[in-house]
């Protein structure tokens, strides 16, 4: 059990930061990019020295322990190892194969989960688990390992997500145990209230069986007791539809980030469009579900892409691969480690910011214009707006 004074202070650390949870995601006003590059590129030169160390004594890169990073959120150390008895290469490892994008993922081969293991809504947190960086079972995963691990990964600064860890502290999605480590079952990610929202690129959302048809059937029609196959079960499966949807806007097998908010806003107007299949009577959108969408449609092209300076398109055959199977691409490597010389962290993170903010005005806009169609019944299919960085969309 946890001591009531430690208690407190994690819901009091929680609770303070609810209010602004519509900036999930995003770094302090005050943060310093230019000292978080100098800082990345500390911890590249630490990861090498310590593979090479490992080398020279006939090893590998340490499996457990602290993140190799010099700058963590937490400084929380990951969970000891299960007995013996227990497969060790299913045990997370949050340190990166090799210091170089030919080694980067050695040891952290993807493999599929196995019957049994624990899956949730975030594909990324989900490849984290199928190439070993946290548990692959999914389960018992140390929750702040995840911040440093969007640092690791995917040049993001730490800072950005333990707010999201704080919130699923807060959302009791996570175990504390009394030594003060915060475990998580990623498939508790599902549950609400969460980091889960509508609108999700590619999970359907969960009211959008709660319809009239659904809730009529009778009992000789096949409607039965505890009937979660129809109203639950659907929701954790990847819709190919709404996938489909998102990657026939590719245009010479590549996808954009453009592509990715024009499926923001047609996701948002089908959901409250009555005349839509999608049409969701329960449908929620916050200005922290925006927050959230904001980020998570535009991370898949930025975060897995290769190019040096190119960080607004990505291969079609990349995004399907990581929705279907959670799997990062072949040869993986983020562009810290990928272009050490040339890679601009602080426009990387500045172009993340600035499409983080136009798809929350996206967002906005299409939730103002379906709302409007609903009121004013008027369903006519409403012309895609241009999108990225030429966009002047202004607060409706």
């Amino acid at each position: 059990m946890v001591s009531l004074s430690k208690a407190s202070s994690i819901l009091f650390a929680a609770s303070s930061i609810s209010s602004h949870v519509a900036n999930a995601h995003t770094l302090p006003k005050d943060f310093d990019m230019e000292k978080f590059a100098v800082e990345l590129k500390e911890l590249r030169r630490s990861q090498k020295a310590s593979f090479e160390a490992s080398l020279t004594a006939g090893g590998r890169m340490p499996n457990r322990g602290k993140s190799s990073s010099s700058k963590t959120s937490s400084d929380i150390t990951t969970v000891a190892p299960p007995a013996a008895s227990a497969d060790a290469s299913r045990i997370g490892n949050p340190n990166p194969g090799g210091p170089t994008a030919d080694t980067f993922l050695d040891g952290h081969e993807f493999i599929p989960p196995q019957e049994g293991d624990s899956r949730g809504p975030c594909p990324i947190i989900n490849c984290m688990a199928n190439h070993g960086f946290i548990n692959r079972s999914g389960q018992e995963v140390v929750a702040f390992d995840i911040p440093i691990l969007g640092m690791t990964l995917f040049d993001l600064p730490d800072t950005m997500f333990p707010p999201v860890v704080n919130m699923a502290i807060f959302d009791g999605q996570v175990d504390v145990l009394e030594d003060g480590q915060v475990l998580l079952d990623i498939e508790r990610l599902w549950n609400r209230p969460g980091e889960e929202r509508d609108v999700s690129q590619v999970f359907p959302n969960p009211g959008l069986n709660f319809n009239e048809f659904n809730l009529n059937i009778t009992v000789e029609d096949g409607f039965a007791p505890n009937n979660e196959e129809t109203f639950i079960d659907f929701r954790y499966e990847v819709d190919r539809v709404l996938l489909k949807q998102l990657t026939d806007r590719s245009t010479n097998g590549m996808l954009t980030i453009a592509d990715h908010q024009n499926h923001l806003r047609t996701r948002i107007l089908d959901s409250l469009i009555p005349s839509s299949p999608r049409h969701d009577i329960f449908f929620v959108f916050s200005e922290e579900s925006m927050a959230v969408a904001a980020n998570q449609y535009l991370f898949p092209v930025m975060l897995l892409g290769d190019m040096v300076d190119d960080f607004s398109s990505i291969e079609l055959d990349v995004i399907e691969d990581f929705w279907t199977q959670f799997r990062l691409p072949e040869g993986f490597a983020p562009r810290s480690i990928r272009f050490p010389d040339t890679f601009d962290f602080v426009a990387f993170n500045q172009a993340r910011q600035d499409w983080q903010d136009e798809n929350v005005l996206i967002a906005l806009n299409a939730f103002e214009q379906g709302k409007s169609i609903v009121k004013h019944g008027e369903e006519e299919e409403a012309e895609e707006p241009p999108t990225s960085s030429d966009t002047k969309l202004v607060k409706a």
